[in-house]
C-alpha cells in the first residue's frame, strides 16, 4: 500500500533536484523501494542513489543527501521520518497515525481490500487441466486446476475480466483407443488388447454402464461406445472439479476446429505467410524459419493432423475468432518442449508473444505413508483427485498444493495435511479466522460495539507488526498478477494468522475496566479477520466460525 506512494514521491523528487535523469529508465532498471530488512529501524527504504551513482558522477551519499532534503521538505502525511544511512541508502518509517486509519476503513468496509485496484480493459482467457477424457483426474491434475482457479481469482479480484476455460482433446488416436478399450471389455475380448490400450477398473465400470445403454448391432460401434464413454468422463471430471470448487466458463472441444473448419483457415493464413512446405508426403510447418531448432509437421502422411495442428488452430480460435487480449495456459510439466513452437506459430499468425504466456505446472510426488504412488492412466494404477479431496478435504488440497511456486516440484504430504493442529498452516489459518469470529461475538456479548467513530490507536510493537503486514496485502496482490504466481498468498496469510496468534495470546483484547481500549482493539481484530477472510476468499478455501 505504501511501496508505490513512496516510489511515486522519490521519482517527483528526483525530477525536481536532477532534471536532467530519465525516470522511464529508472523505473525499467528495477525496484525503487524494498521493505526495509529487520536489522533497520525503518519500514521501506531505497537504494536508488547508489544506482545513480555512475550517472550523475556523483558520490551516493551526496545525491542521497540532496534528494532527502528535497524529501523532506515535502514530506505527506503518512511518512513520519526520513533519514539517510551510508553509503546512500534513504529510508522511509510510516506514520502510526496512518498506519491506523488505513485499518479502520479495512475494518469498517469489507472491500477496502479490493478497491485498491482499478477495472481493467483487458479480458483474458485462462485454460487450465484440460485432461484428456480418457481417465479419471489423477493428483498431477489437482496442481493445475487449484493454481488455474487461484491465479483467475485473483486476476478477476485486480479488474480483469477473466474467461476460465477446459479444452477437451475429443479427437485423435488416444480418443479411439480410449473407445476401443471400453469396447474390448463390452465384447470380452480382452485377450486382444493392444499395449496402447487404456486399463484399469474404471475401463471395466464404463464398460458395465455403457453395455446397458447400447445397440451392439449399430454399425459404427466403435464411434458409439467412444462418444458415450468421453460424455461419462466429461461429466466424471467436471464432478471432481466441483469438490475443488474449480468451475469453468467454457468447455471447449477440439472436435469444433474441424467443424468449423478453423484448421483449414490456419493452413490459408500460414501458407499465405509463406511458413508451409510440402515434403515427404506431409505438410509441414517451416518453424526453423522463425529461430526454432527444427521444422513440424502438420498433416502427416496419412493426412491425419498433429496434436500440435490442432493447438494452433485453438489458439487461431482463441485470438482471432474470440477475440481475447490475452491467453494464459497452464500446461503440464510434459508440455515443456511444446512452448517454443507454439509460441513462434502463434507469432508467425500477428499475435504479439507478450499476449500468449504459457506457465508450466510441475510434477507432483505423494506420500502415502513411506509409499510413493506413481500415476499413469494406461497402467490404471492411480491416486485419483477424488480420493484425495475425500480423504483431506477440499480446503488442504488447495492450501497444499497451492503453496509452492508451479515451477518446483511439489511434495504432498497426507498425513500433514490431515493434521488438526498448528502443523498445518491451513488448520492455523482458518482456527485464527475462527478464533477472531469468536472474539468479535464476545465483545458483542459485553457490549462493545464499533462504528465509523470508532478509532484505531496502535499501542504495542505486536499491533505495529500486524498492521503493517496487513497493509503489505496490495503489494502481494501486485506481485502475483506480475509472476502470475498466486503461492504467495498462501505465505502471506500464514505469517498474518500467525501473528495474530502470537498477539492473541500476549494481549488483553477486551477490558472490562475500559471499553475505549477494548473499542480500539476489536476494530483493530477487525481488520485482521477481513484480511484473512480476503485471502481465504482468493485462495477459494472456506472461511470456517468454528473449529
Amino acid at each position: 500500500m505504501y511501496i508505490q506512494k513512496i516510489q511515486d514521491f522519490i521519482l517527483y523528487s528526483l525530477s525536481k533536484t536532477y532534471q536532467n535523469v530519465d525516470l522511464k529508465t529508472i523505473e525499467n532498471d528495477g525496484p525503487i523501494v524494498q521493505k526495509s530488512p529487520d536489522s533497520i529501524k525503518s519500514d521501506f527504504g531505497s537504494s536508488l542513489a547508489l544506482r545513480l551513482a555512475k550517472l550523475l558522477k556523483k558520490p551516493p551519499i551526496e545525491i542521497a543527501n540532496n534528494l532527502s532534503t528535497f524529501l523532506n521538505k515535502n514530506k505527506p502525511d503518512f511518512i513520519d521520518e526520513i533519514t539517510v544511512l551510508k553509503p546512500g541508502y534513504i529510508n522511509f518509517s510510516i506514520n502510526k497515525k496512518d498506519i491506523a486509519s488505513k485499518l479502520k476503513n479495512i475494518a469498517l468496509e469489507v472491500n477496502t481490500l479490493k478497491k485498491h485496484f482499478d477495472k481493467q480493459s483487458e479480458t483474458i482467457q485462462i485454460e487450465f487441466v484440460s485432461a484428456n477424457p480418457t481417465g479419471p483426474l489423477h493428483v498431477g491434475h489437482i496442481r493445475g486446476a487449484v493454481y488455474g482457479s487461484a491465479l483467475s481469482k485473483v486476476l478477476s479480484f485486480y479488474g480483469y475480466n477473466m474467461k476460465n476455460e477446459y479444452y477437451v482433446n475429443d479427437a485423435g488416436n488416444q480418443i479411439t483407443e480410449f473407445g476401443e478399450s471400453i469396447l474390448n471389455k463390452i465384447l470380452k475380448s480382452n485377450k486382444d488388447d493392444t499395449s496402447d490400450s487404456y486399463k484399469g477398473e474404471y475401463i471395466l465400470d464404463l464398460a458395465n454402464d455403457i453395455q446397458k445403454e447400447l445397440n451392439l448391432n449399430s454399425k459404427n460401434l466403435t464411434k458409439e461406445v467412444t462418444k458415450i464413454g468421453i460424455n461419462k468422463m466429461l461429466t466424471s471430471i467436471k464432478n471432481d472439479l466441483s469438490k475443488l470448487n474449480v468451475k469453468f466458463d467454457e468447455w471447449f472441444h477440439e472436435s469444433q476446429l474441424f467443424k468449423d473448419k478453423t484448421l483449414d483457415e490456419v493452413i490459408k493464413k500460414l501458407n499465405e505467410k509463406e511458413f508451409i512446405s510440402q515434403k515427404e508426403g506431409a505438410t509441414w510447418f517451416l518453424s526453423k524459419k522463425l529461430g526454432d531448432d527444427r521444422d513440424n509437421v502438420l498433416i502427416k502422411k496419412d493426412s491425419s493432423h498433429t496434436y500440435f495442428f490442432s493447438d494452433i488452430a485453438n489458439h487461431y480460435n482463441k485470438f482471432f475468432i474470440r477475440n481475447f487480449n490475452k491467453v494464459i495456459n497452464i500446461w503440464g510439466a510434459d508440455h515443456q518442449g511444446h512452448i517454443k513452437r507454439t509460441k513462434l506459430a502463434m507469432e508467425s499468425l500477428g499475435v504479439e508473444s507478450e499476449n500468449l504466456i504459457i506457465k508450466i505446472s510441475q510434477m507432483v510426488t505423494i506420500k502415502k505413508g513411506t509409499e510413493i504412488v506413481k500415476i499413469s492412466k494406461r497402467s490404471g494404477e492411480y491416486v485419483t483427485l477424488s480420493e484425495i479431496v475425500e480423504e483431506v478435504g477440499s480446503d488442504a488440497c488447495r492450501y497444499f498444493f497451492l503453496s509452492k511456486s508451479p515451477d518446483t516440484q511439489l511434495t504432498f504430504d497426507i498425513e500433514l495435511a490431515k493434521s488438526q493442529n498448528s502443523s498445518n498452516p491451513i488448520f492455523y489459518i482458518q482456527y485464527a479466522h475462527a478464533r477472531l469470529i469468536k472474539l468479535l461475538e464476545s465483545a458483542k456479548k459485553a457490549k462493545i460495539e464499533v462504528n465509523k467513530d470508532s478509532k484505531i490507536t496502535i499501542d504495542s510493537e505486536k499491533e505495529l507488526e500486524i498492521g503493517k503486514k496487513i497493509l503489505e496485502f496490495p503489494e502481494m496482490i501486485e506481485q502475483i498478477v506480475k509472476e502470475l504466481e498466486p503461492h504467495h498468498i498462501t505465505r502471506y496469510c500464514l505469517e498474518l494468522a500467525s501473528l495474530f496468534h502470537s498477539y492473541y495470546q500476549s494481549e488483553k483484547i477486551i477490558d472490562d475496566s475500559d471499553n475505549e481500549i477494548s473499542e480500539s482493539k476489536i476494530l483493530f481484530c477487525n481488520s485482521v479477520l477481513n484480511t484473512i477472510r480476503q485471502c481465504l476468499d482468493l485462495m477459494m478455501i472456506s472461511a470456517p466460525k468454528k473449529m
